[in-house]
C-alpha cells in the first residue's frame, strides 16, 4: 500500500498550535501507511510575544483587510501533492491570522490546495464563525473541496476567556490566577483532539466524507453558542467601522494612534458589556425566532458556503 500523504500547515506564537496539530495528527503519524509533513508559516518581521496592546491593536485594520503580509520563503514541500491539507489556524479580530490568509492568498498556498480536500483546525478563544467564512471563501477560490472542521476553544464564559487572554498575550502568563482558570484551550481538550483525528483518518481511508462532519460534531468537535452567534455577527459590521475609521489614518500619525487608543478602551468595554445582553437577546430569539437562529447555528456548524 503506497503511503498516503498528509500536509499539515500551521503558524504559532505559543506553541500551542502545534501542540494541537501534534495530537490531532497523532493517529496518522503513528500509521507507518502515512506520511504527515509539518509547515510551519513565519512572517519575515516575527510578530512580539508577549505583545504590547498597542502594537496589537494597532493592526487590527490590515488583519480585518486580509492585507497579506511578508512571510518567510515556503519550502519545498509546498512543491508536493498531499491527499489531504490540515489548516491549523488562529483568528485574530474574526479574521485568519495575517500569517495565515497570506499563505491563502498566495500563488504556493492556491497550488497546494487546487484539486484537493482539506480539513481546518481551529484553536481560539471562542470566536471563530468569522474566520472561518473567510477561509472557505480562500478554498473554493484555490479549488479545494472542505471536507471537515475541528474548532477547539476555551470553554470559560466570554468575559473570563477576555482577562485570560488578554493576560496571556499582554504578560505572556497562561497558568491559572485567582479564581480564574488557564488561558487558552484546556490540556485536556487538546489531549483528546486525536479522536477528531481518527474521524478524518476513517474518512480518507474509506474516501467517505458525507457524514465525517456529522460525526465530529457528535464528539464534540464543533459546538456553536446562539449568543456567540449575534455577538459575532455584530462584531462583523462592527469590526468593518472600526477598520476604516482607524485604517483611514496613516500609520506612525497621532491621529492613527488616538484612534487605536479608542479602540483599545472600547473593544473590551464592548465585550463585558454586551456578553450578557446578548446571551439574553439569544434565549428570547430561540423563543421568538427559533427557527431562524437554530437555522444559523446549524450552518457554521457544516462546511457549505453561503
Amino acid at each position: 500500500m503506497d503511503q498516503k500523504k498528509i500536509l499539515v500547515v500551521y503558524f504559532t506564537q505559543s506553541g500551542q498550535m502545534l501542540s494541537i496539530a501534534r495530537q490531532f495528527c497523532e493517529p496518522f503519524s503513528s500509521d507507518p501507511n502515512y506520511n504527515v509533513t509539518f509547515e510551519e508559516l513565519k512572517p519575515v518581521s516575527p510578530y512580539p510575544f508577549p505583545w504590547s496592546a498597542f502594537t496589537f491593536f494597532n493592526g487590527f485594520p490590515e488583519a480585518f483587510y486580509e492585507k497579506p503580509i511578508e512571510l518567510m520563503p515556503f519550502s519545498d514541500k509546498l512543491n508536493d501533492r498531499y491527499d489531504l491539507v490540515i489548516l491549523a489556524y488562529q483568528p485574530w479580530f474574526l479574521t485568519p491570522s495575517p500569517v495565515f490568509s497570506t499563505f491563502l492568498q498566495s500563488d504556493a498556498g492556491k497550488k497546494v490546495l487546487g484539486g484537493t480536500k482539506a480539513v481546518t483546525l481551529i484553536g481560539c478563544r471562542n470566536m471563530w464563525l468569522g474566520a472561518q467564512e473567510k477561509v472557505k471563501k480562500r478554498l473554493k477560490t484555490a479549488g479545494s473541496e472542505l471536507v471537515a472542521n475541528v474548532a477547539l476553544v476555551d470553554r470559560s464564559p466570554n468575559v473570563v476567556s477576555l482577562v485570560t487572554i488578554l493576560r496571556w498575550l499582554l504578560w505572556g502568563r497562561k497558568e491559572k490566577f485567582w479564581v480564574f482558570p488557564a488561558a487558552g484551550v484546556s490540556e485536556e481538550d487538546v489531549a483528546v483532539s486525536s479522536k477528531y483525528g481518527q474521524i478524518i483518518k476513517d474518512a480518507l481511508n474509506d474516501n467517505k466524507w458525507a457524514a465525517v462532519q456529522q460525526k465530529l460534531n457528535d464528539n464534540g468537535a464543533v459546538d456553536v453558542l446562539p449568543n456567540l452567534v449575534l455577538m459575532e455577527s455584530r462584531g462583523q459590521r462592527a469590526f468593518g467601522i472600526w477598520s476604516r475609521f482607524i485604517g483611514g489614518a496613516p500609520i506612525g500619525s497621532l491621529s492613527r494612534k488616538i484612534r487605536v487608543y479608542i479602540f483599545m478602551f472600547l473593544l473590551p468595554t464592548a465585550v463585558v458589556i454586551l456578553s450578557p445582553i446578548l446571551a439574553i437577546v439569544s434565549t428570547l430569539m430561540l423563543t421568538l425566532k427559533k427557527e431562524e437562529l437554530l437555522r444559523d447555528v446549524n450552518y457554521f456548524k457544516g462546511n457549505a458556503l453561503r
